[in-house]
């Protein structure tokens, strides 16, 4: 065994890496360790027993094998649990009360430091039009609806404002997947 520093290759620059073989438990196959997805939990050197393009291969057959079922299976499990986990929310947010109102003054700090000084009267009020639209959209429709900057408030590459032509009204489960991302709209 010997310890190398290797920079890129998925890991941290100059972390420490153990350049070691494992077998992969499905393919039989020696591999280097950096073949395998890193599981800090369980296994030999805190990697998963199969290599990468075995465990793809796997994941991959058990969706075709299952398709539309898993889904139909996962929206089931889903409504039997609902009433559970909207319980456990509760509990959660009742027991940490802190946490959720520094979370939401941190929101509101970066929404007031991104919302620009030059903003007129008129594009406050349609900012304001802008989160009605949405709270009358959950209410008509019956599933949230989210005010969504286009581009991120707190985006990696580029950060937007809170401005009415960075605003849009979309359902929550769009905006939740667009996550802080920015994407081509209209293209």
């Amino acid at each position: 065994m010997r310890i190398v520093k290797r920079l890129g290759c998925g890991y941290r620059p100059g972390s420490i890496f153990i350049d070691m073989k494992k077998v992969c438990k499905t393919c039989l196959i020696e591999k280097p360790v950096s073949e395998f997805y890193k599981q800090s939990t369980r296994g030999e050197y805190g990697v998963r027993g199969s290599c990468k393009l075995c465990d793809n291969a796997k994941k991959k057959q058990y969706r075709t094998l299952l398709g539309e079922n898993l889904l139909e299976r996962k929206k089931a499990e889903y409504q039997r649990n609902k009433q559970s986990r909207l319980t456990q929310k509760r509990i959660y947010r009742q027991e940490n009360k802190g946490k959720i109102n520094a979370l939401v003054a941190a929101r509101k700090k970066v929404i007031k430091q991104r919302t620009p000084k030059w903003l007129t009267d008129d594009d406050k009020w349609i900012i304001r039009e802008t989160y009605e639209l949405a709270a009358l959209r959950t209410k008509m429709f019956g599933f949230s609806w989210h005010v969504d900057h286009v581009i991120p408030l707190q985006g990696k590459q580029i950060s937007g404002l809170h401005t009415p032509n960075n605003l849009r009204v979309i359902p929550g489960v769009e905006n939740i997947r667009k996550k802080n991302k920015v994407l081509n709209v209209g293209a």
